[in-house]
C-alpha cells in the first residue's frame, strides 16, 4: 500500500517504477511474461519488503502498532510512512510532489497493457482519489484506513488508527526520519548495479546529493543536541547531588547544635533524698 514510497524508490526509471508498482498483485514467479526492466522492478520491490521488515526503525513503528492491531500493524507502517514521505517530499525531491504523482500515473496508463488485471481494477480509484499524494493530510489518511477496515477479513480497527498516528506523532516521524534516508541509500546501490551509467553521470538519484548533504547535517545537528541535553542533565544532577549533600550536612549540624546546647544537658542533676536520711531529721 505504500506505493509513493515504492515509486520514489525507483529512481525515475519509468520500468523500474511500473515493476515496484505492481510488484504486490504478482504471485510468486509468475513474471516471465514482463520486460526484464518491469522484472527487474518487482525484485527491487521484494528487497525493499525485505530491508524494511528488518530495519531497526521501522521494527520500532510495527512493534508498537501491533499490540493493538496485530496483524495489521506492518500495513499501517507502511502508510504511515508514506505519509511523512508525502508531507516531507520537498527534503528529498528537487521536484514538486504534484509533479511527480503526474509523471508515475503517466507511466501507469501508458503502460495500461502490462498491469495486472487486479492493478487494473484498482488504478481508477487511485489516479481520481489521488492516493499518491493524499496521504500528506489527515483526512486522505483516515479514508484510506477507512476503506482498508471495511474490506479486511477480520476485524481490524483500522479506522481509527489515525488518532493512534497523532498521539505519537513525532514518535513515528522520528523513526521515519531515521529510516528513509538508509532505505533510499539500499536502493541506490541497487539501481547502480542495474545501471552503471546513472552512477557515472549521477542522473535518476532517488535523493539529490544536495538532499543527503542536509539530511547528513541534520543527523549531526540531532546528534549534537542529544549530546548537549545528556550533558545538561548530567550537570543538573550532579548540582542536585552537590545542594542534597549541603542540605543534609547543614541539617546534621544544626542537630549536634541542638543537642549541645539543650537545656535538658545543661541542668545539674538534683540529689534525691532517701528516707534513711529523712528518719535521722526527725
Amino acid at each position: 500500500m505504500n506505493f509513493l514510497a515504492h515509486l520514489k524508490l525507483s529512481g525515475d526509471h519509468e520500468y523500474i517504477m511500473l515493476g515496484n508498482f505492481i510488484a504486490d498483485h504478482i504471485r510468486g514467479n509468475k513474471i516471465d511474461k514482463f520486460p526484464q526492466e518491469v522484472i527487474d522492478g518487482i525484485m527491487l520491490h521484494r528487497k525493499i519488503d525485505y530491508y524494511t521488515d528488518h530495519h531497526p526503525e521501522f521494527m520500532k513503528t510495527r512493534a508498537r502498532l501491533h499490540t493493538k492491531y496485530h496483524k495489521y500493524a506492518g500495513v499501517i507502517a507502511d502508510i504511515f510512512y508514506d505519509h511523512f514521505l508525502a508531507k516531507n517530499w520537498d527534503n528529498y525531491s528537487e521536484f514538486h510532489l504534484s509533479s511527480f504523482t503526474s509523471y508515475s500515473y503517466g507511466i501507469l496508463l501508458r503502460n495500461y497493457s502490462l498491469l495486472p488485471t487486479r492493478t487494473k481494477k484498482i488504478l481508477p480509484f487511485i489516479i481520481m482519489q489521488n492516493w499518491l499524494a493524499s496521504y500528506a493530510k489527515m483526512e486522505g489518511l483516515r479514508r484510506s484506513f477507512q476503506l482498508m477496515a471495511r474490506r479486511a477479513n477480520f476485524k481490524s480497527n483500522m479506522e481509527f488508527v489515525v488518532d493512534d498516528l497523532i498521539d505519537d506523532y513525532e514518535l513515528y516521524e522520528a523513526e521515519f526520519r531515521a529510516f528513509f534516508p538508509d532505505i533510499a541509500a539500499y536502493c541506490q546501490k541497487e539501481l547502480d548495479i542495474l545501471f552503471p551509467a546513472d552512477l557515472m553521470s549521477k542522473k535518476n538519484q532517488i535523493i539529490s546529493e544536495k538532499a543527503v548533504k542536509e539530511i547528513a547535517i541534520q543527523k549531526k545537528e540531532a546528534s549534537i543536541d542529544k549530546t548537549s541535553a545528556f550533558d545538561t542533565f548530567g550537570s543538573v544532577t550532579t548540582s542536585l547531588k552537590k545542594k542534597f549533600s549541603e542540605y543534609r550536612n547543614s541539617k546534621e549540624k544544626i542537630k549536634e547544635s541542638h543537642v549541645k546546647k539543650s537545656p535538658i544537658n545543661d541542668k545539674p542533676l538534683k540529689k534525691v533524698k532517701t528516707k534513711r536520711s529523712l528518719s535521722k531529721k526527725l
